[in-house]
């Protein structure tokens, strides 16, 4: 699987690198994406402005705007496998950006 990178607050060090295939837990699902959307905020991670991996990681995978659909879903959930769905994939941020804080 592929996957667009940046090491957070470093100018110029976008790179698209290979990454596991995710193995969900008996609780998650695994979505194949279909379509991934590059946006102002991406630009601006890109650019070194802001950004924190995740606990662990040195690298941040963009791209919070995606369209997948459902490989596996665990027995008992709203979601079957084909489903069509959308991620939220940040992390939550205690200080909303601008545009946030004025419901933009």
């Amino acid at each position: 699987m592929r996957a667009i990178t940046v090491h957070p607050g470093r100018s110029g060090s976008l790179s698209v690198i290979d990454v596991p295939e995710p193995v969900p837990r008996d609780d998650e699902l695994l979505v194949e994406g279909m379509a991934l959307g590059v946006c102002g905020t991406d630009k601006e991670i890109v650019r070194g402005e802001y950004g924190t991996p995740p606990h662990g990681r040195d690298r941040f995978v963009l791209g919070h705007e995606s369209l997948g659909r459902v490989l596996h879903a665990p027995s008992g959930s709203d979601f079957s496998a084909g489903d069509l769905v959308v991620g939220v994939v940040r992390r939550p941020d205690p200080v909303p950006c601008g545009a946030c804080a004025h419901d933009e």
